[in-house]
């Protein structure tokens, strides 16, 4: 037994090492926070196996009368030593803040985006999935946005959900695929690609509200007013008239047509929307089929009949608003 625990903190501690430096210099991943995570549950079983097999040797070491005790003085330094450690870890203070803020999160917070705290996604099957928007108000309507592609469609499209108001400004997103949240330039099917020559659209209404420009630099032009809400629950209230438009962008690699020729790009970016009244008593809403986008500047284009293929992806693109029972049963007391 005590083989198995040694090499199997061995095979732990080279894991969450590994993982670690992965996760502190490269783009969030979550295979990589599940490995790491499931390697340190692993090595606290372990651990605890190792000093259950330990247990004299600790008692002799802290027992006073033994041969070799461990004294007063080592125990206090130990003690105050992890201490240190861990109030400089809790506080962020020098040199635990120095090396954060080597890390890739810290040196690229300006590319990475991340949507509500309040927004979550079920995965239905390989095509599907719900993306839900809790609210934190109980009078408030949750959202969801039930997302289906054709069972033909492969590679599966890159995805961008997001709330914007009726003229246009980004309110909150929603969704965006893992793969484009913490990087501008993307592995996109085995070419690099920039974010806003995939998902033009969303990452010009992105701009325009986060001064981030497609090149992932800040763009001292750009940015929403100080009044502008950038959370999607005032906008949730029923009784005040308030309506947005949900907006779902997908695009899909390496779909070339006659009109569309560039081999990694293929067809351009679709943009699908729905306006939702929140007052209305109705609950559903499908996303209709409203424009592309122009690579690199998020132009919108209302020529559909230039695009083929890319047409045919989507199986369904639903907005569903919780009514207000609802609403105030799911919010917490």
């Amino acid at each position: 037994m005590r083989h198995v625990v040694n090499f199997g903190l061995l095979f732990a501690f080279v894991a969450m090492s590994v993982t670690g430096i992965m996760s502190f210099a490269l783009p969030f991943s979550t295979t990589t926070s599940r490995v790491h995570i499931v390697a340190g549950m692993s090595m606290v079983v372990l651990v605890v196996l190792h000093m259950a097999g330990r247990i004299p040797y600790f008692r002799s070491q802290i027992t006073k009368g033994k041969k070799s005790p461990l004294s007063g003085g080592q125990l206090l330094a130990v003690i105050g030593v992890a201490t240190v450690v861990l109030g400089v870890s809790l506080f962020a203070f020098p040199p635990a803040s120095w090396i954060v803020n080597q890390s890739y999160e810290a040196r690229n917070s300006a590319q990475i985006v991340r949507s509500s705290s309040l927004t979550g996604v079920k995965v239905i099957d390989a095509r599907s999935k719900l993306i839900v928007r809790e609210t934190d108000r109980q009078t408030s309507r949750p959202l969801s946005v039930h997302v289906s592609f054709r069972a033909r469609v492969s590679p599966m499209p890159s995805l961008a959900v997001w709330a914007e108001t009726t003229n246009g400004t980004m309110i909150e997103t929603l969704y965006l695929d893992e793969s484009l949240a913490f990087v501008e330039k993307v592995d996109w099917n085995g070419s690099l690609v920039q974010r806003d020559h995939i998902l033009p659209i969303w990452r010009s209404r992105y701009t325009l509200i986060s001064g981030v420009d497609g090149s992932g630099d800040i763009d001292a032009t750009t940015g929403a007013t100080d009044t502008h809400s950038f959370a999607l629950d005032p906008y949730l209230v029923p009784g005040d008239g308030k309506k947005f438009v949900v907006c779902v962008e997908i695009n899909t690699p390496a779909d070339p047509d006659e009109q569309w020729e560039n081999a990694d790009l293929g067809q351009p970016s679709l943009l699908y929307t729905a306006l939702v009244k929140v007052d209305t008593d109705q609950r559903y809403r499908i996303l209709d089929l409203t424009a592309y986008g122009t690579p690199g500047k998020g132009e919108l284009r209302y020529d559909l009949e230039t695009v083929s293929s890319a047409k045919g992806l989507v199986d369904l693109l639903m907005v569903k608003l919780e009514d207000r029972m609802a609403a105030a049963s799911l919010s917490p007391e």
